[in-house]
Formats: C-alpha cells, structure tokens, sequence
C-alpha cells in the first residue's frame, strides 16, 4: 500500500488532549474535554449527514473516511479549527473511491441481515442453525471489513480496486485486530439501543474513532514491515 503524505503544516490547536496536563485547573481540563466532546458530535452530524446526501450506499464510504481524518485529527493533538470545509473537502475527494471501497462490504451486511431475520423466524432444525451461524459469521466479516475502510483509506492512496483488495484481506491477516473492531460496534450498538440520544450524538463518530485506534496499531506494524522490506 502506497502510504498518503500529508503535507499540511500541522501546528498542535491549543486545548487539544495532546497538552491537557498543561492546562491549569480543572475547569481548563474541563473545557478541553467538552471542546472534544463537540467535537465528535460535529462529526458524528456531518458523517450522517454525507450518508445520507449519498443515498447510503454511496454516501457512507466517504463520510467514514472523511470522518476518520477529523477524528484522527483530534486524538494527534490538530484538532480542525475549521470542521464543516474539513469534512465536505475530505468527503469530495474520497468520494468515488470510498464508495467503491465501502458498497461491496455494506451490501454483504444488509443481506447477511435480512437473511438471518428469515432464518430465525423460519428456519428450524439443526441445519437452520448452521445456516444462521454461517450468515452471521459473513456478516460480521463485512462489519469488519468496513471498520477497517475508513482508515486504509485515509492512510493510502491507491487506486479502489487494490484498497478493496486490502482491505478485505485485512481481518484475515490480523483476526485479533478485527475481533476488536466487530466488538466494538457490537458494543457501541447496544449501548446505543439502551440510550438512544447518545447514540445519536456519538453512534458513529466514537466506534470510528476507537477503530482507528485498534487498526491503525495493525497498519502501523504493516508498514514497517514493508519499510524493512
């Protein structure tokens, strides 16, 4: 994978989560985490807002992928002074890309689901369970795939056909690495099913962020394989 090179400058915003020790007092501590907080709601807004703009099935690539550079963004200590040019700018030119990357893996998901729905209001017999077993397996494959989407895509530069080869390669190449990411949306859902306002502010942007968390500590030791390489 061709690595992207950033070459923005990039000057730490004062406030960020990077230099919280250096803020005095607990109201500035405060303040840098409500400042976070806004934040990822912004984001989270703006990432449902470009799913939606694209239909879903062409809209969700880009907005995770645009998302992700902001989220990533804020846990480097640059938070983005500037969200709304940020996103819709990162959205446009992943655009095609993304989309190309995401659909495959979205539409695998919708129909893993409703073929589980039919399955367990239909199906009886230890075969319905191997059949149901197997379709929720596929299913949560493409769920993993898509956790890693966003953040090959903000990293690499390659061309649609070779990143979705990636990253449809990448669960089995770091099956640990893709547990972590089917648990944290599982995770994120259900507590999202429990409160669903704050899923609402945050239902995307914080399985984003702690994807990229997990993922980029796998991309991370790729490329210095390839560097040694």
């Amino acid at each position: 994978m061709a690595e992207r090179e950033d070459k923005r400058r990039r000057v730490p915003l004062e406030g960020s989560p990077t230099d919280i020790g250096e803020v005095p007092g607990w109201s500035g501590r405060l303040m840098v985490w409500l400042r976070v907080a806004a934040q990822l709601a912004a984001i989270q807004l703006m990432m449902v807002a470009g799913t939606l703009l694209g239909l879903v099935i062409v809209g969700l690539g880009p907005a995770l992928a645009s998302g992700a550079t902001l989220l990533r963004r804020i846990v480097d200590g640059d938070p983005s002074d500037a969200l709304w040019r940020d996103f819709w700018r990162g959205y446009r030119e992943e655009l095609r890309r993304a989309s190309l990357v995401t659909a495959p893996f979205l539409a695998v998901i919708v129909v893993a689901w409703y073929e589980a729905l039919v399955l367990l209001a239909h199906g009886q017999g230890p075969l319905a369970a191997v059949l149901t077993g197997a379709v929720v397996a596929v299913g949560a494959y493409a769920v993993a795939c898509l956790a890693y989407a966003p953040h090959v895509l903000r990293r690499y530069d390659d061309g649609p056909g070779r990143t979705l080869r990636f990253v449809a390669l990448s669960p089995l190449l770091s099956p640990l690495t893709a547990v972590g990411t089917v648990v944290t949306a599982v995770a994120i859902a259900a507590i999202g099913l429990r409160f669903p306002p704050a899923f609402l502010l945050v239902g995307l942007s914080i399985p984003v962020l702690l994807g990229g968390l997990i993922v980029d500590r796998w991309l991370d030791k790729v490329d210095a394989r390839t560097a040694q390489a």
